[in-house]
């Protein structure tokens, strides 16, 4: 997940914007996670010239649903007109995946969410969040507000 870069998957990370940021609301053991964890998944391998772990495009397309499913769905059923859509997106996104593979994919997790999931599958309800939470959040969306309008 982490690369050498210092960012997750493609993505770069600001050492800088993250201690500034994170830094204040993170314990020293947080942050030192973050370093070890770089350390022990990212530069290890790169030293050892091993290959990222493989993961199967298909193993990814189900994670992609179960993602989209608990995003968008809740616990609703999936519809038929849902399923045809979901099939067209998994498709565009995974194309190197067969779509009677995608269909199955599709209308396994329609059957499995009709018939009530798995036991712990699916989130219980979110839970509130602290007021201080609620204040952070806050904070970064004026920090972002405030970016925004300075590059106006």
């Amino acid at each position: 997940i982490v690369n050498d870069e210092g960012g997750l998957a493609g993505d770069i990370i600001d050492f800088a914007e993250f201690r500034r940021r994170v830094g204040n609301k993170c314990s020293v053991n947080d942050s030192r996670a973050f370093y070890e964890f770089q350390e022990r998944r990212g530069r290890r391998r790169a030293k050892l010239n091993a290959a990222a772990p493989t993961i199967p495009m298909e193993l990814r397309a189900e994670k992609a649903l179960d993602a989209i499913y608990v995003c968008c769905f809740g616990k609703d059923l999936i519809e038929e007109e849902d399923e045809r859509l979901l099939i067209t997106i998994l498709r565009a996104v995974f194309p190197s995946v067969q779509q009677p593979e995608i269909e199955r994919i599709v209308k396994d997790k329609a059957r499995k969410v009709a018939e009530g999931g798995e036991e712990g599958e699916f989130p219980e309800e979110p839970k509130p969040l602290s007021k201080e939470a609620i204040q952070l959040q806050m904070k970064d969306l004026q920090f972002l507000k405030q970016n925004s309008n300075e590059g106006t």
